[in-house]
């Protein structure tokens, strides 16, 4: 999801349409339906979406969905979209080639405070592709709005700003330091959030978790946290600006069934991580903080492994009590 300066939400759905809430209600009709060779199934299909840094302007968006080649296999690409009154449509494929499948398509993208799209790459079950560095799966990338590679990229002519990630889901800058957060799937359990770093080599599936190697492993980055042998399943993640929270680090759990609340610490003080609202409503794939402190809570009951009730999915507003 992604909120616009005007306060219309817009948000993706998993079998391709993109839809959007206006003044409290959903508009009845989707923007827009994917067309073929578009391809939904397992956790394929449309998924990050981002706003334009200059959209009251220009319009722009951004979506990464999968699709099936007609090879047969499938991949992944990232698109920008024109957005004008109550249609959205394709304006160009800003990057293609991203692996894909059933499973593990990574699929995250958000514009960084530098003004660049970040994009978030599974390795669809081949954990080799993670460290490869000319593949673009197991990574985060980072291009222009244009589709063109940033020339303080860590690795020359390349995307690819950070490696060795299994299935990431989760980008988020913190305000005041610029740094850059994200979540990421680990195998059955060792969920990860880490502080990434560019040209980082984040270890899978050498290690996970807090796993220390040795030789070229040890120069790999370990995590700021990771579950154990609990399952989180992190997925959207947003720093909160805001009330209580504010500092805080808030991380959508999907079989964890919650939201994490991540003290990243400072100094001394090591990071830490609470559970908040429990069970309360099922898988959470995202969150997001509005201008005047809402918190909007995305629900992913039916994406096959949960048990979705009568009203699921939602997009949940929690309205501030403590101003």
């Amino acid at each position: 999801m992604a909120l616009a300066p005007d306060g219309r939400i817009f948000f993706t759905e998993r079998p391709g349409t993109l839809r959007v809430f206006e003044e409290g209600e959903l508009r009845k009709n989707p923007l827009l339906e994917l067309p073929a060779p578009f391809f939904s199934e397992g956790e394929g299909g449309l998924l990050g979406f981002a706003l334009d840094p200059d959209f009251e302007n220009n319009g722009f968006a951004y979506a990464y969905h999968s699709y099936r080649r007609d090879s047969g296999g499938v991949e992944n690409r990232v698109l920008r979209l024109s957005i004008s009154g109550s249609k959205a449509e394709i304006d160009k494929v800003l990057l293609d080639g991203i692996p894909g499948d059933t499973n593990h398509n990574g699929g995250r993208i958000k514009f960084g405070p530098d003004g660049y799209l970040y994009i978030t790459t599974g390795e669809r079950y081949e954990p080799e592709l993670a460290q490869d560095q000319e593949s673009l799966g197991g990574k985060i990338l980072r291009i222009s709005k244009e589709g063109t590679i940033p020339a303080d990229n860590p690795f020359p002519d390349s995307p690819v700003y950070s490696w060795g990630h299994r299935n990431p889901q989760g980008l988020a800058w913190q305000p005041e330091s610029g740094a850059l957060y994200s979540s990421e799937h680990g195998q059955s359990s060792h969920d990860e959030i880490n502080l990434i770093e560019a040209g980082g080599n984040y270890g899978w599936p050498l290690i996970e978790g807090d796993e220390a190697g040795t030789g070229s492993v040890e120069k790999m980055k370990l995590p700021l946290l990771h579950s154990g042998e609990e399952t989180w399943a992190p997925s959207g993640m947003a720093f909160i600006t805001q009330g209580p929270w504010s500092g805080g680090l808030l991380v959508a759990n999907l079989a964890g069934q919650q939201l994490l609340h991540i003290s990243p610490g400072t100094g001394n003080k090591k990071p830490s991580a609470e559970a908040l609202f429990h069970e309360k409503w099922g898988r959470i794939r995202n969150v997001a903080e509005g201008p005047d402190g809402t918190l909007y809570v995305m629900t992913n009951n039916r994406d096959g492994r949960g048990h979705p009730g009568a009203a699921d999915d939602q997009l949940i507003a929690l309205k501030p009590n403590w101003k």
